[in-house]
């Protein structure tokens, strides 16, 4: 599960917790490890000057919301560096209308550094490096997970099947994976920074619980496998529970692979050369600077509503949801189910590949500002 042995020369590369790679200069402003950027202006007022979105600015591609909320799903089946202790608060400039708006000068917008290998920062020969806690594969991490201990809890053990809560959706982090059931203390972590409820869905990675669409892609899948474990009980009346749940798995972690290269990249303009076979001299691992900078594109193609609808594309009763109230919120989920969410995503356009943000992850991302929110893009910086 951690994708170590993944090549045989080098087990290590791009296992759970290797290093992330660099493949730039590093930037510290030791050339060792102390933050980088001290002379140079405030992430806020950047993103303040640049980043601020006013009204819809639609993909020119016409791609639609399924296009980002799959880029996030794959980024969390390869790339998980958590936040450390060390503080790297952001300084709100006087004023600002939405993180000070009593004109105190002294908010800050809330940061962390990264975790980092001990190992490392040390020297200019030896700077600071931050491992990978995930599969750098794409292996379906985000479904099963990156360790045995998280795999297992996931699993049903019967017919090979992945554990279920009612409405066919992943299991709560409960006993018996129901909503209505005491919280098992054994159950994997998953990230519940806002705080709306104690009791979450379990995934094979942390953060599935975001929002709802990321929500949509881990309940696709784990759904998916339970139907092909289905399928080769029938095809293989012989087999026993393993069997059936590492086939399936082999399966839809070959299926997500599929969807990234043969659709998803080509929809956003990535020509790949066609494969040529396995390398055992690459390093699967990512660069420090694709997953810190270059692949958080991501975030300026979010819309700040979700969409949810009927069959036949109409507005259900509860209406759309704003982005910026759907942050770990489980109950639309659990009231409604993610099929209005999966039609929304098909039926709106997502924002443009440009250097706007909406106001949502800009400036609430995880809650009001002053309550929790923070800025996505001063954060990026």
């Amino acid at each position: 599960y951690d994708g170590s042995y993944n090549n045989l020369n080098n087990p290590d590369w791009g296992a759970a917790g290797s290093n992330l790679l660099l493949r730039a200069p590093v930037g510290y402003d030791n050339l060792i490890s102390t933050p980088a950027g001290p002379n140079r202006p405030n992430p806020r007022v950047v993103s303040n000057s640049l980043f601020a979105q006013d009204g819809l600015l639609n993909d020119p591609l016409n791609l639609s919301d399924f296009c980002w909320v799959w880029g996030q799903f794959m980024d969390h089946d390869f790339g998980m560096t958590p936040d450390g202790n060390e503080d790297a608060s952001i300084s709100v400039p006087q004023g600002d209308s939405w993180f000070d708006p009593f004109n105190t000068g002294q908010m800050k917008i809330p940061m962390k550094r990264n975790i980092f290998d001990p190992a490392t920062g040390t020297t200019t020969l030896n700077p600071r490096r931050h491992p990978n806690m995930i599969t750098a594969y794409i292996d379906g991490s985000g479904v099963y997970g990156s360790d045995e201990q998280r795999a297992n809890w996931l699993r049903a053990f019967t017919g090979g099947k992945l554990k279920t809560s009612a409405g066919n959706l992943p299991p709560f982090n409960t006993y018996n994976g129901e909503q209505d059931t005491p919280i098992d203390p054994n159950a994997p972590h998953m990230d519940n920074p806002v705080g709306l409820s104690q009791k979450f869905f379990v995934c094979g990675d942390a953060r599935a619980n975001e929002n709802p669409l990321l929500f949509a892609f881990h309940t696709i899948f784990v759904r998916e496998h339970n139907r092909l474990c289905g399928e080769l009980a029938v095809q293989h009346p012989d087999w026993d529970d393993e069997q059936l749940y590492q086939h399936a798995r082999k399966l839809v972690s070959g299926l997500i692979q599929s969807i990234v290269y043969n659709e998803w990249l080509p929809a956003v303009g990535v020509q790949l050369t066609p494969y040529q076979g396995y390398d055992p001299t690459v390093d699967a691992q990512l660069f420090n600077v694709f997953t810190a900078a270059a692949f958080r594109l991501g975030h300026t193609l979010l819309n700040g509503r979700l969409m949810r609808v009927d069959n036949s594309g109409n507005e259900i009763p509860e209406g759309h949801m704003l982005l910026r109230d759907a942050f770990f919120n489980p109950f639309p989920v659990i009231g409604h189910g993610i099929e209005p969410f999966i039609k929304g995503m098909g039926i709106q356009t997502q924002q443009g590949f440009d250097a706007k943000v909406v106001d949502d992850v800009r400036n609430f991302l995880f809650g009001p500002p002053g309550a929790g929110g923070l800025d996505l893009a001063a954060i990026n910086i």
